[in-house]
C-alpha cells in the first residue's frame, strides 16, 4: 500500500467517526461528504476512474445536495448536551468489537477459499468501459436502480411533508372560535 492510500484511508476514518459523534446534523453531512471524497481518493487510486468520478458526482454531490435540503428544510438544531456516560461508551464499544470479531473470522475464510486464479479473472472479467456499465445497469439492475430513484422521492416528499406540516401547526387558526362563540 502506498502512502497515499494510508492518508485517504486514514482520513475516511476519522470523518467516518465524524458523523457519528458530531451532535450537529449539518457538522454530521459535512463530515459524510468529505468520507465521500475520501472513498473515491482511494478508488481513483486502485485504478477504478469510472467508479471514483461517479462517487463524486452522485454522492459527495447529487445525494449530499439532497442531504443538506432536507436538512436545512427540516431547520433541525443540534441535540441537547446530555453526556454519555463511561460506563455505557465502554459497553458500546465492547459489543461492537465482539460483532466484529465475529463478524471478521467467517469473512476473511470466505476470501481464502477462492483461487488466486479465479480472482485475477473476476477482476478482468469485471474492468469495462462506461458503455460495458451501463449496459448491465440499465439491463440487469433496472429495477434495483428505479427503485433507489423511487427511494429518494419518497424521502424528498416527507421531508417536505414533515417541514409543512411543522409550518402548519404554528400558524394561527383562521376558522377558530373568536369572542363569545
Amino acid at each position: 500500500m502506498s502512502f497515499m492510500e494510508f492518508v485517504l484511508a486514514a482520513i475516511g476514518i476519522a470523518s467516518a467517526l465524524g458523523v457519528v459523534g458530531f451532535r450537529n446534523p449539518l457538522s454530521s453531512a459535512f463530515s459524510l461528504i468529505v468520507h465521500l471524497l475520501s472513498i473515491a481518493g482511494l478508488y481513483a487510486l486502485l485504478g477504478a476512474h469510472f467508479l471514483a468520478v461517479s462517487q463524486v458526482v452522485v454522492y459527495a454531490g447529487a445525494i449530499m445536495v439532497l442531504v443538506l435540503f432536507v436538512l436545512m428544510l427540516l431547520n433541525l438544531k443540534s441535540e441537547s448536551g446530555r453526556r454519555i456516560g463511561i460506563v455505557r461508551s465502554a459497553l458500546t464499544l465492547g459489543v461492537g468489537l465482539v460483532i466484529f470479531l465475529a463478524i471478521s473470522g467467517p469473512m476473511l475464510a470466505q476470501f481464502e477459499n477462492i483461487p488466486q486464479a479465479t480472482l485475477e479473472h473476476n477482476v478482468k472479467a469485471s474492468e469495462g468501459t462506461v458503455k460495458a456499465i451501463g449496459e448491465v445497469l440499465y439491463s440487469e439492475y433496472m429495477v434495483q436502480f428505479e427503485l433507489s430513484s423511487l427511494v429518494l422521492l419518497v424521502g424528498v416528499v416527507g421531508a417536505v411533508m414533515l417541514a409543512k406540516r411543522k409550518n402548519v401547526q404554528l400558524a394561527p387558526r383562521e376558522g377558530g372560535m373568536r369572542g363569545g362563540n
